[in-house]
């Protein structure tokens, strides 16, 4: 089997950032600026699939109407899952998570970004 790089490509904090010492208006990971990001996620989601149910709630079905991928994210998750050996049960748990992080970034679509950063997570990366 070859072998995938799974290195993603994620923003690292900056010294500053990390001692608290970045000027207040470059703090993207304040409270209030992470509140009003889940909030604009949250429409976003709403808009896109009329209802208020969870990312993390869907089924098998709604996972499947919900959680399309472009065609490079689509190649990179089989990839994922080949290397990974997921169950469906893991395969549809990156899906969610990846769906959440694709709204948070206003993706309709869930992208090869947004499916790296969910498998991050998995692997605790």
């Amino acid at each position: 089997m070859d072998r995938i790089d799974l290195q993603v490509d994620v923003p690292l904090l900056s010294y500053d950032e990390i001692v608290c010492t970045a000027t207040p208006h470059n703090d993207h990971y304040s409270t209030s600026n992470i509140r009003q990001r889940v909030e604009q996620a949250l429409l976003f989601k709403q808009e896109r699939t009329k209802n208020d149910k969870p990312n993390g709630l869907l089924t098998v079905q709604e996972v499947k109407a919900t959680c399309q991928l472009t065609k490079e994210a689509e190649d990179f998750m089989r990839e994922i899952f080949e290397h990974l050996q997921l169950s469906m049960r893991g395969y549809h748990k990156i899906l969610k998570v990846a769906r959440t992080i694709a709204d948070l970034n206003g993706h309709d679509l869930i992208e090869e970004e947004d499916i790296a950063e969910a498998v991050g997570y998995r692997l605790g990366k």
